[in-house]
């Protein structure tokens, strides 16, 4: 059995995982996650071409095996060697940013500093501290560096992995592998790339002590491939990682025993776990602890355990099948949108590699819009005159036409322009103001008219303050319902009102979205048509959405009731 870093991994989150895996399907594309595979493949191949090319001679995707075990061979694909001064340099290639790494900073007495320094010939390695006052905290930043439970430390882990199979499988000690992440800080000038894309970092330093842990790490999958056992084990937040990047493929299996609404998770801040009361002061509970005994629904929790209002109201609509409104808070916050009510909605492809001017890595880039105009209260046709869209042709730099045509619909209108979690779309226009500095005043003018749906459902505790509620009245939720299950997400808000309004939808989420715009491309043209057209009829029924959720606010409040 081929072993490589991220197989390993796998392995040894728990002894049920090699019982359930199947080793003959292992060798899926490590980066499967990622979005786009010529993006992941321009990263490679830009990395080449600025890095490699021009100054020594180098190797690709070379592999190297190592005998472990009878049934278990280490196994590892080098993205590009070379040989400097005697010594061969393996780079390995991750699709992150170095972001996280260089802001690592740890304290001595008043001053904090980097963990990372760059060095003379533009690489980043870890400084060591040289200041036993520091001491303490700069072992916790390395600690965490090689904890293979957080993502910091995964990559470090596939990392430097890499250099023990090349030591042990060739006998060569002097290896370096460095890892090679994009600069969040780059900003292309749309022309061409410059070698200031990428950050190299050494995390060498770690490696003497990340060697044993191979080791060890390899004999508890081996002791848990000879197990084979198949019974249940204890789940673990940080190994089962659930909803998160690295999630283990088995949660649907090992988790169907937990409800799929309303389950303990679905308490607010669930992971900060409960206390129970007891005469000596209360007692701590962690979510999955209480998971691992049996509560698994949001009921199995005792009443007395829940401290917070918001827990609180989600127990009592359970119970009671019950849905909570605050109509004062919710008319006080309508009341403040202004006809015509616009709703806008962006889709943004998050790409590796920056496409266009001003453009970072991983820059959410806006490629579609959706605008529906409401001029009378309760009336808005979905398909009608007052709708407006808008696709970019993936080929081509198309954000001047989007940004002019958005101006052109929106700013004719004094209304309010309604969004659902005003962070995305307020973050895209200020992003537009930086790429087209002409139009910086008109996108102004839709920026301060934003108008964030979520705060209508959930909160938004200043707002309410200003409007001299109560500290206590400014805290507490305006809806809920338990078909929520503890989301407010535009998807989950929307089931309230319409439960199957995405239902006949080919496109049902925004990362369908951008996958089915990535590939535009590469499609015939009838396919192609299809696709786009399933690309505006998600986005419409975002807009749409938003409508619907007004409109059926409508009647939990007073009879009355009128946003004009």
């Amino acid at each position: 059995m081929k072993v490589t870093a991220n197989i390993l991994l796998n392995y040894i989150r728990c002894r049920r995982f090699a019982s359930l895996n199947d080793p003959e399907n292992e060798f899926d594309y490590e980066y499967s996650d990622i979005s786009s595979k010529a993006f992941y493949q321009a990263f490679f191949q830009t990395f080449a071409a600025l890095y490699l090319e021009q100054k020594v001679p180098y190797s690709t995707q070379v592999s190297e095996s190592f005998d472990f075990h009878p049934e278990i061979e280490l196994f590892e694909t080098f993205d590009y060697m070379t040989e400097v001064n005697g010594e061969t340099i393996i780079y390995h290639l991750i699709p992150s940013t170095s972001k996280e790494y260089l802001r690592m900073k740890y304290p001595v007495n008043k001053h904090k500093y980097q963990l990372f320094a760059k060095t003379n010939d533009n690489q980043f390695e870890i400084v060591p501290c040289k200041n036993e006052e520091g001491k303490k905290h700069y072992l916790e930043k390395l600690q965490k560096l090689q904890n293979r439970t957080n993502d910091l430390g995964r990559s470090v882990y596939r990392t430097l992995f890499k250099r023990y199979v090349y030591e042990v499988s060739t006998d060569v000690k002097n290896v370096k592998v460095l890892a090679v992440f994009l600069n969040s800080e780059y900003q292309f000038n749309g022309i061409e790339y410059d070698p200031s894309l990428f950050h190299i970092l050494d995390f060498n330093a770690l490696y003497p002590s990340m060697k044993e842990t191979f080791e060890a790490d390899v004999y508890r999958m081996i002791n848990h491939l000879e197990l084979r056992d198949f019974t249940a084990c204890p789940l673990v937040k940080k190994e089962c990682r659930k909803n998160d990047t690295f999630e283990c493929k088995f949660t649907g299996f090992c988790f169907s025993h937990i409800p799929k609404n309303n389950s303990i998770l679905d308490y607010f801040n669930s992971h900060l776990g409960f206390d129970e009361p007891s005469p000596d002061g209360d007692i701590h509970h962690d979510t999955y602890e209480l998971i691992n005994q049996g509560m698994v629904d949001m009921l199995d929790v005792p009443i007395s355990w829940l401290k917070d209002e918001k827990h609180l109201m989600q127990r009592y609509c359970i119970e009671s099948d019950f849905v909570y409104v605050n109509k004062e808070k919710i008319e006080t916050i309508l009341k403040t949108l202004t006809f015509p009510l616009i709703y806008l909605d962006f889709e943004a492809l998050p790409c590796i590699l920056p496409r266009y001017e001003k453009e970072t890595p991983f820059t959410q880039s806006v490629f579609q819009y959706s605008i529906h105009i409401q001029h009378q209260e309760h009336l808005l046709d979905k398909n009608g005159k007052d709708h407006y869209e808008f696709l970019a042709n993936p080929a081509i730099d198309n954000r001047r036409e989007l940004v002019q045509s958005m101006i052109r619909i929106i700013n004719q209108y004094q209304g309010s322009v309604i969004v659902y979690h005003k962070t995305f779309e307020e973050q895209r226009l200020k992003e537009l103001q930086n790429v087209y500095p002409e139009y910086q005043s008109e996108l102004q003018q839709i920026i301060d008219r934003l108008f964030d749906l979520m705060d209508v459902v959930k909160n938004d505790k200043k707002f309410f303050l200003e409007h001299e509620f109560s500290e206590f009245e400014a805290n507490r939720y305006n809806f809920y319902s338990p078909i929520l299950s503890g989301s407010y997400s535009l998807k989950k808000v929307i089931q309230v009102f319409h439960d199957n309004a995405y239902e006949n939808l080919n496109i049902q989420n925004g990362v369908a979205a951008y996958n089915a715009f990535m590939k535009l491309e590469t499609l015939a043209p009838t396919d192609r048509d299809n696709t786009a057209n399933d690309l505006l009829e998600y986005c419409k029924q975002d807009t749409y959405s938003m409508y619907e959720i007004i409109e059926g606010l409508y009647s939990y409040l007073s009879p009355n009731f009128s946003i004009r």
